[in-house]
């Protein structure tokens, strides 16, 4: 009888001890981006839905496909502003495009940020890379 209740007791510990234990740290190390490039102290999101790293373009709808520790892949609306007859005007020209998100550094807030975007038209197919911000904008 006491071996019943030891043996209940053991296995109750095991399970209650694996539902305490930690994130494995290939779940916690994914990395995020820098939302906007004006913010100060740095604003960080894992998987964003609107990322602003420029002050004439910005992406919406951002669709997180995969994400790693190292590269993240997504397809989004970009807005990019055309400056015609001058950029106050705000006239923007949108397309859809897919990412994908490599250069993981850390933040002056250790948080581990994608640092670089290949954004590819999905119409004209064409490819451009763009560095994406460490910091924010008004930090030194």
């Amino acid at each position: 009888m006491h071996f019943n209740r030891l043996a209940a007791v053991v296995a109750c510990a095991i399970t209650v001890g694996s539902t305490l234990m930690a994130t494995p740290a290939s779940a916690a190390a994914k990395p995020g981006v820098v939302i906007n490039y004006w913010s100060t102290p740095v604003v960080v999101k894992i998987k964003p839905k609107t990322i602003e790293p420029f002050k004439d373009m910005y992406y919406t709808k951002v669709n997180w496909t995969k994400l790693t520790g190292s590269m993240g892949y997504a397809t989004s609306i970009r807005h990019i502003n055309l400056c015609k007859p001058s950029c106050a005007d705000a006239n923007y020209m949108t397309e859809r495009v897919s990412m994908k998100f490599t250069r993981v550094r850390t933040t002056s807030t250790n948080r581990r940020v994608f640092t670089q975007v290949r954004v590819t038209a999905m119409k004209t197919h064409k490819t451009e890379t763009h560095s994406l911000p460490l910091r924010g904008y008004w930090e030194e």
